[in-house]
């Protein structure tokens, strides 16, 4: 019998010492799963402050973006302007010296207005084709002015066929 009561004590002892350790075990479990909890925590608000800078870096660029496209957009208008008044110097020129030209004045200004065409000449060489289009353009819109045919009745719309006709 006092094997039987030394295998239970022994038992006893066992049983204890895995109490023991699983209590220990569960304790050190508890621990990891709250560090993974920490952990999975901090990994989302890290994830949520990437997302909100991000979108905050994507709208300053928005922002300097359509600034860039505002002052482009500036730019042009105001080259456009430019040209425009250029070309309407240069008609007002050309109608100039139509006009003497026409009083039998021109022979002196003939000579005068062919040096500053050489250079005319090639500037308009060194140009692209979009900005010799956007000149055309814009020339054509000074020159020509657009015709109200619904304003004129028969009889003017004839006057008018007949002084285009007689101009070209």
């Amino acid at each position: 019998m006092a094997d039987a009561a030394e295998e239970a004590k022994q038992k006893e002892a066992l049983n204890g010492q895995l109490k023991e350790y699983i209590a220990e075990w569960r304790k050190t479990r508890e621990k990891e799963e709250e560090e993974l909890k920490k952990l999975k925590e901090k990994q989302a608000k890290r994830k949520e402050i990437r997302a909100e800078q991000e979108k905050k870096l994507n709208q300053a660029k928005k922002e300097e973006e359509e600034k860039l496209k505002q002052e482009e957009n500036e730019k042009k208008a105001k080259e456009a302007e430019e040209k425009k008044k250029k070309l309407e110097e240069a008609e007002a020129a050309r109608k100039e010296m139509l006009d003497a030209q026409k009083a039998g004045a021109g022979a002196e200004k003939k000579k005068s207005v062919a040096g500053g065409a050489g250079n005319d000449a090639r500037k308009e060489m060194s140009k692209t084709k979009e900005q010799l289009e956007e000149e055309k353009k814009i020339a054509l819109s000074i020159r020509l002015k657009p015709l109200e045919l619904d304003a004129m009745d028969s009889d003017e719309l004839k006057a008018k066929a007949n002084e285009i006709f007689n101009i070209i």
